[in-house]
């Protein structure tokens, strides 16, 4: 059984040296390397801490977990996991829980095309060093512990879809990499995951344990490292 890593907002102290903002991709990042730097820190997350085994899994969970932000105002408990931003030009799905968005989203893990990087929008050390990057992405990478969908598993038909349309444009196919864990394991940062059971509950929450997102990694090892973690901030 997993355990939490959060703690009642009413614990908080009056002082860190680093107050973090946010408990996904960015602020898990700060919060680890800030936490084994050791200074001391406060994580603030608005959301709740759900394990595994308590996400939605039936359409009336998900509607019960469904906030809305629009010009208007609100819609929808301001604790829910799902937060719809409706924005005159852009919409956008965000997650509020410990593990921000990475509890809600496929986890796929593309590095970007060196390509882009040529673009007048990357400051000059990007466009003249292309693999400026690389060593982050590395520790990304060694983190989020990405790998592609198992050859030995059953097929899946997005996959084929997506294998016949490379066919289809003479473009390569490859399987990319996903942050998700395909055998039992206790991971690198001591919390037991089992392997993906193919239920497809990746984008409302993972219920089994086997994505890995930052509840997974980045923020048991910040609060490892002494770092402080509060939800309902």
């Amino acid at each position: 059984m997993m355990k939490t890593i959060a703690s009642p907002l009413g614990q908080i102290k009056g002082h860190y040296t680093v107050v973090v903002v946010g408990s996904g991709y960015g602020a898990g990042v700060a919060a680890s390397r800030m936490a084994r730097a050791g200074v001391s820190v406060c994580v603030l997350e608005r959301g709740r801490e759900i394990l595994p085994g308590a996400y939605p899994d039936t359409l009336a969970g998900v509607q019960a977990e469904l906030q809305i932000d629009t010009a208007e105002g609100r819609i929808g408990d301001e604790q829910g996991l799902y937060n719809l931003h409706v924005n005159p030009d852009m919409l956008a799905l965000v997650g509020a829980g410990l593990g921000g968005t990475s509890l809600i989203n496929a986890n796929v893990v593309l590095e970007m095309d060196k390509r882009l990087f040529l673009s007048a929008d990357w400051p000059e050390p990007f466009r003249q060093d292309p693999d400026l990057l690389a060593p982050y992405a590395e520790r990304a990478r060694a983190m989020l512990d990405p790998s592609p969908y198992p050859s030995e598993f059953p097929p899946l038909n997005k996959l084929g879809a997506l294998q016949a349309s490379a066919q289809a444009m003479r473009q390569p196919f490859y399987r990319p990499p996903i942050a998700v864990n395909f055998v039992d394991q206790k991971n690198p940062f001591g919390v037991v995951q089992p392997k993906c059971t193919l239920c497809g509950d990746c984008t409302s929450g993972c219920n089994v344990g086997a994505k890995n997102t930052t509840l997974m990694n980045y923020l048991p090892d910040a609060h490892a490292h002494g770092a402080e973690l509060f939800t309902g901030a």
